[in-house]
């Protein structure tokens, strides 16, 4: 492909820019006004119907420009043997933003068979190209449409038609225009490869701890990678050196959207990979899905900058405690000290120990033990355990008289515990997903909002992993504790798919739902600048299946997400209470310290 301007040949193609606007100024007295753009539209005069080649120049004097029938008619200099660019008509100064759709179309023909280079530019060193691409021209009038996500903002960008390199012809221009697009969910390689992950949790029965784990390096990755592009915002791992080395033949820009894709492939091939996991076709369809103005140089230069953008993301996690798997010492003897409830051994009993992705450790906002006790005895001794016991007891059970209608579908919405659901980090990314769609986000917006979602969430979940497992008390369940005073018979009204009552394998105190639910909320009204942003909830749960639950906040939804666990069952209130305010101080943190702007 042959390049763009170097620094060189900017200086001598500027000094034309200035000699045609010096010539538009004398002339301006005798010549119709160049006519304004259309609404949105960043091209000037892309229509001609005023008669005007204005703003249009040319960069060799043998190059002539005139307006018959409506049309620009372009004659261009025989430039065979010489690069592409040595022949040009161009629109100079106006403005893309970095990560924005947009849409150049014209029409173009050609007296002989032959083709036709339009780029989209920044006049800065070295020149690079948001979208360049060549067509091929006939006689008759052909509509060319090319969408691209522009890799970088500039205020005074331009768009050129390369006519260099072959045989003296006239060509028509015609209705040209550039365009932003608004933003399209569908389109955007974010979401997309959140929802890859939403499927990935479904398939996979993992718990919340690893599963939160692997978005923040999916996440992560991703961001660093938009970052890297783009130049916008700060980068969590790395920022990739975006150079442009080589001969001129080699200076492209990457495409944000490869770079994406390729940094969420490599990511989640390294994570799953294990659990029989492909996402070759995931991969498939994200190319299949990006803007038909990227190049296959673009494509290959943003291949380059996601991959460095996993590789540092996953390299960074190679030995972060995550593996470690040795066995929970249960105290069946002790009353209070947590012990299996459905035959299943203590799941990540090691996690607090994970190292952080924000956070300085995983006790960082470590609660204080339940009720202020100082451990087992003196907690199952004080009135206010008892008086939770009891709550858990009448609106927790299945047979519930007291429970109401409502309280039950909350308890069953925010459950997800189950295997073939997303469990709670991915409802909680559901709900971002629905709010990002529903204010617009564009792709930068949405790889640092789901950055720092995934981020609070990982961390939640090790700060929540750590009360449980790494205190002097990690407390038994209500079905254990009622269990010990009455005898068996009470059961939660959680279930599995089957009707068979469930509850988690890992201590109660702290809630990890409410940790969670407390972080997300944190991130997201800190992101909006405001709590009050109501949506409309969906859940996974088989018991809930077309459920959805109005939300007025995100502090509305996170204390109904933390409340449902007592209606279901198996958490006590203070679990609640404490996992709230143990993930509101990581998501504040979270949000403070990481992907700041």
């Amino acid at each position: 492909m042959s390049p763009p301007i170097n620094a060189r040949h900017l200086r001598r193609l500027l000094s034309v820019v200035l000699a045609v606007a010096l010539a538009s100024t004398l002339t301006a007295l005798v010549r119709p006004a160049p006519a304004t753009a259309a609404p949105g539209d960043l091209i000037l005069n892309g229509t001609f119907d005023n008669g005007s080649t204005q703003p249009w120049w040319t960069r060799l004097a043998s190059t002539s420009t005139t307006v018959n029938a409506g049309q620009l008619r372009v004659r261009t200099s025989a430039t065979v043997g010489k690069p592409v660019w040595e022949d040009l008509v161009g629109h100079f100064e106006f403005g893309v933003t970095a990560a924005q759709s947009y849409r150049l179309q014209f029409d173009a023909a050609a007296d002989v068979s032959r083709s036709l280079r339009v780029s989209v530019s920044r006049a800065d060193t070295p020149f690079t190209s948001a979208v360049d691409q060549s067509v091929p021209l006939t006689s008759s009038m052909g509509r060319f449409t090319f969408d691209f996500v522009s890799p970088f903002g500039d205020p005074k960008a331009v768009l050129l038609f390369h006519f260099g390199g072959q045989s003296a012809s006239t060509v028509r221009l015609d209705n040209i225009s550039l365009t932003p697009l608004a933003v399209n969910p569908a389109a955007d390689p974010i979401l997309y490869w959140n929802g890859v992950l939403l499927s990935t949790y479904k398939a996979l029965d993992l718990p919340p701890t690893s599963s939160s784990r692997e978005a923040a390096i999916l996440h992560a990755a991703m961001h660093d990678a938009a970052v890297s592009v783009t130049g916008v915002g700060n980068p969590y791992r790395v920022r990739v050196p975006v150079s442009y080395p080589g001969t001129m033949d080699n200076v492209v820009a990457p495409s944000l959207h490869a770079a994406i894709d390729r940094a969420a492939y490599d990511v989640l091939t390294a994570l799953y990979t294990r659990h029989g996991r492909s996402f070759t076709d995931a991969l498939n369809g994200a190319v299949e899905r990006r803007p038909s103005g990227v190049n296959d140089a673009e494509e290959a230069r943003g291949d380059t900058v996601g991959a460095a953008a996993a590789a540092a993301n996953l390299q960074a996690r190679a030995n972060d405690g995550s593996g470690d798997d040795t066995e929970y010492p249960v105290q069946e003897n002790v009353p209070g000290a947590w012990r299996p409830t459905n035959g299943k051994a203590a799941v990540s009993p090691n996690w607090g120990l994970v190292t952080p992705f924000a956070l300085t450790s995983g006790q960082q906002f470590r609660p204080g033990l339940p009720a202020g006790a100082t451990g087992y005895a003196d907690l199952l001794g004080k009135q206010e355990y008892r008086a939770q016991v009891q709550e858990i007891r009448d609106y927790g059970g299945q047979g519930s008289v007291l429970r109401t209608p409502e309280q039950t579908q909350i308890a069953f919405f925010w459950a997800n515990d189950l295997g073939g659901t997303y469990k709670p980090p991915g409802q909680l990314f559901s709900h971002t997903r629905i709010v990002s769609e529903q204010r617009q986000l564009g792709i930068l917006a949405n790889a640092r909002l789901f950055g720092l979602v995934a981020l609070a969430l990982a961390d939640a979940a090790i700060a929540a992993w750590d009360a449980k497992y790494q205190t002097p008390i990690d407390l038994w369940r209500p079905v254990t504790a009622i269990e010990a005073t009455e005898g068996k018979g009470w059961q939660p009204l959680s279930k599995t798919r089957e009707g068979v009552p469930y509850t988690p394998a890992f201590p109660a105190y702290i809630s990890g739902h409410a940790t969670f639910a407390g972080a997300w909320s944190a991130v997201m009204k800190r992101y909006f600048g405001t709590d009050a942003i109501a949506f409309d909830a969906t859940t996974d749960d088989p018991h809930a299946m077309g459920v959805v639950r109005h939300m007025t906040g995100f502090d509305d939804a996170a204390e109904e997400n933390a409340l449902s666990r007592i209606y279901l069952g198996v958490h006590y209130r203070f679990d609640a209470d404490a996992g709230l305010a143990t993930g509101r101080s990581v998501g504040a943190y979270v949000f403070a310290n990481r992907l700041r702007q």
